[in-house]
């Protein structure tokens, strides 16, 4: 017997299933396991529209794929990993076809190595080459261990809590904020990561607070005022 529950299962499964139909989604979906972002960094990412950007989200939103954090004027998009991992890993199985295409203009932008490649805002942390290789920097000093389960993420180790004290961010109000600490964040053009949430935005706003990055009243390319190196070396 078709049950109203069995009824409601199929209903569901079709509304997922609808939701994957479409490259973009498919896109947009991988692009977010890689670290939550904005419909403007999505359009950027992945040379769409953002208006196209807002319908496909709207889309997965209601298949219950990713959801929305309202942070001040701002919305971030989160992709439910559980669940979407495994359905794409699914879908890339069945052949070439099923993968996302490769942003055009980030390819543009490796080529030409731009001011937007080599350093920039990812919403409200550093990202672009500067962003990859600080994070690898930190790695290396021991400042971060790999932590977290579903998506990539970071801890600070006491080390780098005190290093990151000596340089003006303080960890623990990271910790404290209502969105991910330290998360492992895709990097558009370098297909690195660079590090994201809380922690990555405390210190994009300490490296600006010690003028060792300057951000530019339009547009997301950031200017290096003095080496990130020099920063590191305290």
């Amino acid at each position: 017997m078709y049950t109203t529950g069995m009824k409601r299962a199929t209903q569901d499964v079709a509304r997922v299933a609808g939701a994957l139909g479409e490259p973009s989604r498919l896109a947009i979906l991988a692009a977010l396991l890689e670290g939550e972002a904005t419909v403007s960094d999505l359009a950027t990412r992945l040379d769409l529209a953002q208006p196209r950007v807002s319908t496909h989200l709207a889309r997965l939103l209601a298949a219950g794929l990713v959801t929305r954090v309202a942070m001040g004027r701002h919305r971030t998009y989160r992709a439910d990993a559980a669940r979407v991992k495994p359905l794409l890993d699914a879908l890339y199985a069945t052949g070439p076809a099923a993968v996302p295409r490769p942003s055009r203009q980030a390819g543009r932008e490796r080529r030409r190595d731009t001011p937007l490649r080599r350093a920039r805002t990812c919403y409200d942390h550093l990202a672009g080459v500067a962003g990859v290789e600080l994070l690898e920097a930190m790695r290396s000093r021991g400042w971060l261990s790999p932590g977290g389960k579903s998506r990539p993420a970071y801890e600070v180790t006491e080390g780098g809590v005190r290093a990151l004290a000596r340089r003006g961010v303080d960890v623990e109000t990271a910790r404290a904020a209502r969105r991910r600490f330290a998360t492992a964040c895709l990097d558009w053009t370098e297909r690195r990561p660079h590090l994201g949430g809380a922690l990555g935005a405390g210190i994009l706003d300490a490296l600006c607070g010690s003028s060792h990055v300057r951000r530019r009243a339009k547009g997301r390319d950031v200017q290096i005022v003095k080496p990130l190196a020099r920063w590191l070396a305290g």
